[in-house]
């Protein structure tokens, strides 16, 4: 027979594992479902608005009354034809009418089209060299041309199809029979064809005024890599490194003292002079604990953080950023003063003022310098780019891969921001590159 002392000992053991057990589970469950989750993937007892939102009026579905109708601007016509039932009009008589109707398709698609090139050599009369022509359609390298480059770079890096799915459009369409090694070799060959305009990129966005940072992991052969994205309105910039570090950031950024940084306050950031931090980050970090729970910490929280940056941007509506808002800005800070040294007993509010805390001195640098974001929006667009590639393709098996990679798709999204036709641009090059001969130079 167990006495009852015994029994309680031993229900108090299994209450103190089944805690011990419980916050494991917790610590695991915030690794998936944070405030950095995006929307689509948090569970639906987690999507509660916070009262604000709710209590703002739902706009009506639809076209409001009155409206003129879509805003799409009207396409160019290449093409205009007439189509009659002549056959018919014996007995029907000439039209009464057209009824207009506008149509976009594709031409008719043909088979891949081979082509058999005979480069003249000549000679060269002072120095004895062989000098062979050139034509832009014929590659220096490979049996593939400028177009078809073009169109299996794209499928890879704007599609995100892999090499196996390439080779299988590929055949369907155009009847070209590739192998993925192949299709792997050809971009390769490409990225080292736009390797000068990558590290032009690369002097570009270092020197730039204004510029946004972010990184993300990625795996290459089983190993942890780290991605980097630098932005700016024209231009976007990735490379890569094993490992994640301030010193990878150094070597590609100048820091003069007058540039701006906007990043998520990382600490391998915190060398730059002038930063700006992602208020984002911040809004995201309060709007969270108010979902999970509302208490009148968590709702004191929010109406701090919140509103300090609702009403840093209500004044820049009202007036331009520069030194004549100092005054306005001490307000807000000694707002946000008191929320960071707020005798917190809900240790999650707590971490969020230590996160504000952490990066006193950049979160209103968006009111004195034109042009700076308070949020790296731009560069979470960016980095999105390549984690969507993470997300088909789980990793790259070389670092080489994963190198021509980044060249490409900085190159594809710098032309994009720039409203540059991203297949003519590739094409182009390629064709210029096919033209070039060295003895002409």
């Amino acid at each position: 027979m167990v006495s009852w002392h015994q029994r309680i000992r031993d229900l108090e053991e299994e209450n103190r594992l089944l805690k011990r057990h419980i916050a494991y589970l917790e610590s695991v469950i915030r690794q998936y479902i944070n405030e950095n989750t995006p929307s689509s993937q948090i569970p639906p007892h987690k999507k509660t608005a916070p009262k604000e939102d709710a209590a703002k009026p739902k706009k009506p579905l639809g076209k409001p009354r009155g409206s003129a109708g879509g805003t799409r601007v009207p396409p160019n016509i290449d093409h205009e034809k007439v189509v009659r039932l002549d056959q018919y009009e014996s007995y029907l008589g000439e039209p009464i009418g057209y009824v207009e109707r506008t149509v976009v398709d594709l031409p008719t698609l043909t088979k891949a089209q081979w082509t058999r090139y005979l480069l003249a050599q000549y000679t060269d009369p002072v120095t004895g060299q062989i000098i062979t022509a050139t034509d832009e359609r014929c590659p220096k390298q490979g049996c593939i041309g400028p177009h078809l480059r073009s169109l299996i770079t794209l499928l890879r890096e704007q599609c995100n199809l892999s090499e196996g799915k390439t080779a299988g459009l590929l055949k369907s369409i155009f009847g070209f029979d590739v192998s993925a090694a192949t299709i792997e070799a050809t971009l390769a060959s490409t990225a080292r064809l736009f390797q000068p305009s990558y590290n032009a990129l690369a002097q570009t966005i270092s020197t730039a005024t204004i510029k946004h940072s972010d990184e993300t992991s990625q795996s290459v052969n089983g190993k942890q890599w780290c991605c980097y994205t630098f932005s700016t309105q024209q231009h976007t910039y990735y490379f890569t490194e094993p490992s994640k570090r301030a010193q990878h950031i150094k070597d590609r950024l100048i820091d003069n003292g007058n540039n701006v940084l906007v990043c998520d306050g990382h600490s391998i950031y915190t060398w730059y002079s002038i930063k700006q931090r992602c208020w984002s980050h911040a809004i995201r970090k309060d709007r969270w604990l108010l979902n999970d729970k509302e208490t009148d910490e968590r709702l004191f929280l929010h109406e701090g953080v919140s509103g300090i940056f609702e009403r840093a941007k209500n004044l820049l509506k009202r007036e331009p950023p520069g030194a004549h808002l100092l005054e306005e800005v001490l307000m807000l800070r000694n707002r946000m003063t008191k929320i960071i040294n707020y005798a917190w007993k809900d240790p999650e509010c707590e971490k969020v003022a230590n996160y504000m805390k952490n990066g006193w001195d950049s979160w209103f640098t968006f009111m004195f310098v034109p042009g700076v974001e308070p949020t790296n929006n731009l560069n979470e667009r960016d980095i999105r780019k390549h984690v969507m590639r993470r997300k088909i393709s789980g990793c790259f098996r070389t670092e080489q891969g994963l190198n021509d990679h980044c060249i490409l798709l900085s190159m594809i999204e710098t032309w994009r921001k720039n409203d540059l036709d991203v297949y003519r641009e590739l094409t182009d090059a390629m064709k210029q590159y096919n033209a070039y001969s060295p003895w002409q130079a």
